[in-house]
């Protein structure tokens, strides 16, 4: 159990940090047996999503800054569970694709970390949890800024 302080008992950021932050280290923790991370997890299950994509697609789409993109890839690459290609519509650039050995370890990556997320949330009845995904949803894809106004 992680203590929470008492200054942030009734800031909802805070404990959506620090809630975050456990799970993460939850899933950390399964998928380390498999020599991934919460991150190496994401760039595989948007690569079967999506299908082949450039390093740089890869970094916008989940966040990732240039150099934690290449470590990532980099060390992907080394265990076989992807490959770089010239991309033949930008030969400056490369797409990145699973191996077959890459996409049967997303297979076995996205269960162990659903099972994390399963152990994390089942404090929560589905109810709470389908609502607490409504409201998370509703603030990650607000389109208004208020401090612009």
């Amino acid at each position: 159990m992680v203590p929470i302080p008492k200054s942030i008992l009734s800031r909802p950021g805070a404990l959506l940090v620090i809630a975050a932050r456990t799970g993460q280290e939850r899933a950390n923790a399964r998928l380390a047996a498999m020599g991934l991370t919460v991150r190496m997890c994401g760039v595989l299950n948007l690569l079967a999503d999506e299908g082949p994509l450039s390093q740089h697609q890869i970094g916008e789409m989940l966040g990732i800054d240039r150099t934690t993109m290449v470590e990532l890839l980099d060390d992907l690459e080394k265990q076989g569970i992807l490959r770089r290609e010239v991309n033949p519509g930008d030969r400056r650039s490369h797409l990145i694709k699973l191996t077959s050995k890459g996409k049967a370890r997303q297979k076995v990556a996205m269960k162990a970390f659903d099972d994390a997320a399963a152990e994390f949330f089942s404090p929560l009845s589905a109810s709470e949890r389908q609502a607490m995904a409504a409201m998370l949803k509703r603030l990650i894809t607000r389109t208004d800024n208020p401090s612009e106004k």
